[in-house]
């Protein structure tokens, strides 16, 4: 009984926190003018027609930088085509977090010597490029000197084209502070969180930025037209009320509040002063909740009750991601507009499986107008231990007033998902079953426009106790997969984490799959 009345009580609590996040503020102009920045880069218009030419049965995998030269790059076509039955590659052209294996307890996979010896790495672009392309920008100069200036895409790309194979570019622009030492003015167009702090990730806002990430596409897509088949843009961020609430391992920081932002605000009659205020006193609840210091009214109460008497702080989220989904949109317009028949998609963080706040904000139906495919992070096995973290991040913040078992069984009802107890995801991961059910989330999402890439785990790392792949359960992801209805396979993360048994184990589970359509 004391169950079903937790479950009745959170039902309602979580359908209205949902429906908040739909709210706008009115304009409450408290804060003094101040001077206009430049205006933002123009968003393309959509004037061109999508001529996508898409391969069917995509069975794709992402791999590093210098795995083509720790292991030769034959050598390496050699296990993905006739182990894995990959047809396309996601080859990182670009890193901003180029840190490898975390070595320690799981055993290293069975290829490669994963860089001994090397130096860290320092990441950047991993190809050559024009400077015409970003003229624009300040931010100029970022090839990486890793592997002596290793050119991925020149070394590469010709080689796969002559198995058949499609190099696409992967631009992975994860926060990272070791951007902010490796490019020169990376650090001025960082966000500024609500205190006045410098992060370390980039503002969507920023005129620079924007002109420096676009021209990262036409560096690709124009000076490589016949080695680059097409590309894969991914970023691993959301936005402050995220962060705050359920975020965790992708992004942190109450952000952004940079004269570019400020002025987007004041735009749309967003009060900033009122922001900041919102978003401290949430920050303060939520810091105390951390300590077990339970609120008069209860967290949850107290939550709502600022949410209400500061608007703002939903209406700066949704700014937030809306400049986000602006960003992806400019990208992929140039994209089209440079080669319109090439697919040009996003990786998208797993939290969208995750959050139903992040849900909300990650809009499978805006994506759909702007993306050619999208390749969605449900890696099941690795999925329990980040489902359970995730749920107890919730419950040390909007959530703090139950444990996280208890909020679980209203968590999977309102997330349509049917998975084993607290302890059981966290030891065991994810089932199939949820791979199945987000893929076809996302079909039904862009109204089978777009194309859906599940991310298939493989060998994704573990904490030590934790289950881990065998060949079995990767089959039975790529059954689950293609059973939803996925148009392809990302092979995940990244082939230098990957047993060979798992990967000959998708290799066949695909071949056998496409021999019975």
């Amino acid at each position: 009984m004391k169950l079903e009345l937790n479950r009745r009580r959170f039902l309602r609590l979580l359908g209205t926190v949902s429906a908040a996040f739909g709210l706008r503020s009115e304009a409450r102009a408290t804060q003094q003018p101040t001077p206009a920045p430049p205006p933002l880069a123009r968003i393309p218009s959509n004037s061109w027609v999508k001529q996508t030419v898409n391969r069917k049965d995509v069975v794709a995998i992402q791999v590093k930088p210098y795995a083509w030269l720790d292991e030769g790059i034959d050598r390496l076509l050699d296990n993905l085509q006739q182990k894995a039955n990959v047809n396309t590659v996601f080859a990182f052209t670009y890193l901003s977090d180029p840190t490898d294996i975390v070595t320690g307890a799981i055993p290293l996979p069975d290829h490669g010597t994963f860089g001994a010896g090397k130096p860290p790495a320092t990441g950047g672009a991993y190809y050559d490029y024009d400077q015409k392309y970003f003229r624009n920008t300040t931010l100029r100069n970022f090839r990486s000197p890793d592997d002596h200036y290793f050119n991925v895409i020149a070394a590469v790309g010709p080689k796969m084209k002559a198995r058949g194979m499609d190099f696409f570019a992967f631009d992975y622009n994860n926060t990272s502070a070791r951007m902010m030492r490796f490019i020169p003015g990376f650090t001025q167009v960082a966000e500024i969180d609500v205190y006045g702090r410098r992060t370390d990730s980039a503002c969507w806002n920023h005129p620079d930025y924007r002109a420096h990430l676009t021209g990262k596409v036409e560096s690709c897509l124009a000076q490589y037209p016949d080695q680059v088949a097409g590309m894969a843009w991914g970023c691993e961020r959301m936005g402050p009320l995220d962060n705050m609430i359920g975020g965790g391992w992708a992004t942190v920081g109450i952000s952004c509040f940079c004269p570019f932002c400020c002025a987007k605000a004041r735009d749309r009659g967003i009060s900033t002063e009122r922001a900041r205020q919102g978003f401290i006193q949430l920050d303060t609840l939520f810091r105390s909740a951390q300590n077990h210091e339970r609120p008069t009214d209860g967290c949850f109460v107290s939550f709502w009750r600022t949410i209400l008497q500061y608007p703002e702080t939903l209406s700066w989220q949704a700014m937030w991601t809306d400049s986000y989904h602006e960003v992806r949109a400019q990208l992929f317009g140039t994209a089209k507009a440079l080669a319109p028949k090439k697919p040009f998609g996003f990786h998208i963080v797993q939290n969208v499986t995750f959050s139903p706040f992040y849900s909300a904000s990650e809009d499978y139906a805006k994506i759909a107008n702007y993306a050619d495919f999208i390749k969605i992070a449900t890696y099941n096995n690795a999925g329990g231990g980040r489902m359970a973290g995730f749920i107890t991040r919730l419950c040390s913040t909007v959530f703090a007033d139950v444990t996280p078992r208890d909020l679980l069984p209203v968590y999977y009802s309102m997330m349509n998902y049917e998975e084993k107890s607290f302890d059981g995801i966290a030891k065991d991961g994810l089932s199939v079953d949820y791979l199945a059910r987000e893929t076809k989330r996302a079909l039904a999402g862009t109204g089978g426009s777009v194309q859906i890439y599940p991310g298939v785990d493989i060998d994704v790392p573990v904490q030590p106790g934790q289950n881990r792949t065998t060949p079995e359960s990767v089959r039975a992801e790529m059954e689950a997969a293609f059973g939803a209805g996925a148009h392809g396979v990302v092979l995940s993360r990244e082939y230098t984490e990957m047993w060979l048994a798992n990967l000959a184990a998708a290799g066949d589970a695909s071949r056998t799959i496409f021999a019975g359509k």
